[in-house]
């Protein structure tokens, strides 16, 4: 008989299933196969696992609170995606802690450290870029919005995301509609997946509507702030005076190229058209009011809760990769 200490952990991944079912599988609670519980069961026999008794009545008594893991609370988006789901939370009993990473791996990392020490229920996590999820992924998890690099296989998570490549795709073929024919673009850096989707809908408008893709047009900012979309409006105008339209792949940034047409006296929507992408209240307090790709946080919010409260709960998963229908909404920055 092995004489090596295993943890709950090792058992889950060796069975290829998450903690949550191996928890389900000891307790006799909840929903599991008879496969599943027979490969957990063998590993228990074959390493000789006796459960931690005080560990087993903490996770027993395990509070009803789930983190919500958010890369930037001063994005509006983000902001209202936490706040939406944080009162859905509280409407089934559940407490939320909000988790700000400020788009740092590190800062994230320790949050996860963090919740997994109080024994969360649930995670609903928009993520870095950077992490890895084989390695952070200890209780039933929803991904939003972005992709992780490497999604465990472990079957309790869910990914939700808005269609990215078709709202990049309508961006553009809204500006070609309006006339435009020197469409650039403006998005994040990195492979954050969100922002390379909507990179690849704008390459494919263009296609579609019989403009080369032209990379000299494709501007990239380190961050997604105004102060990043007023700077690189200002130099993507300066090297290319002759483009008429620009989609950035988020309002933030679309919305900092705005006050920066107002300081410089670039018409708009005479002279440039510019579109962004989310929707946020922000898009209606500009001048001119800013046309965007809507995205449905309130339904995007209400199925995190839902698919998250299931998994709790002990459900099977019924869809690991959900994507909402966008929409164009046409406002003042793209039409006279």
């Amino acid at each position: 008989m092995p004489t090596k200490k295993i943890t709950l952990e090792e058992i889950a991944h060796m069975a290829g299933v998450s903690i949550a079912t191996v928890s389900r599988v000891i307790n006799q609670n909840g929903r599991f196969s008879k496969e599943t519980e027979k490969r957990v069961n063998e590993i228990i026999a074959k390493y000789n696992y006796r459960p931690n008794q005080m560990a087993r009545g903490l996770r027993k008594n395990r509070g009803k609170v789930v983190g919500i893991i958010v890369p930037d609370v001063t994005n509006e988006f983000f902001a209202k995606m936490a706040l939406e789901m944080q009162n859905r939370l509280l409407n089934e009993d559940y407490m939320a802690i909000i988790c700000n990473t400020n788009e740092s791996g590190d800062i994230e990392r320790a949050h996860l450290s963090m919740l997994k020490s109080m024994l969360v229920s649930g995670l609903i996590y928009i993520t870095h870029e950077s992490i890895d999820t084989n390695h952070t992924l200890i209780v039933p998890t929803i991904y939003i919005d972005r992709e992780p690099l490497c999604i465990s296989s472990q079957e309790e998570n869910v990914f939700i995301e808005s269609e990215n490549t078709e709202g990049g795709r309508q961006a553009v073929r809204h500006l070609v509609d309006q006339g435009c024919r020197r469409i650039a673009l403006v998005c994040l850096e990195g492979q954050i997946s969100s922002h390379h989707n909507r990179c690849e809908g704008y390459k494919r408008g263009l296609r579609e509507s019989g403009i080369s893709v032209d990379e000299s047009l494709i501007y990239c900012t380190k961050a997604v702030t105004y102060e990043d979309g007023f700077e690189v409006t200002d130099e993507l105008l300066r090297e290319h005076p002759d483009v008429d339209g620009i989609f950035y792949t988020a309002d933030i940034l679309a919305l900092g190229a705005l006050q920066y047409c107002l300081k410089r006296n670039v018409n708009v929507p005479e002279d440039l058209k510019i579109i962004g992408f989310d929707d946020i209240a922000a898009c209606t307090r500009s001048i001119p009011q800013l046309t965007t790709i809507h995205q449905s946080v309130d339904m995007i919010a209400e199925l995190a809760v839902k698919n998250l409260v299931s998994m709790m709960d002990g459900n099977p998963v019924e869809k690991s990769y959900i994507k909402f229908p966008i929409n164009v909404v046409v406002r003042g920055s793209t039409q006279l």
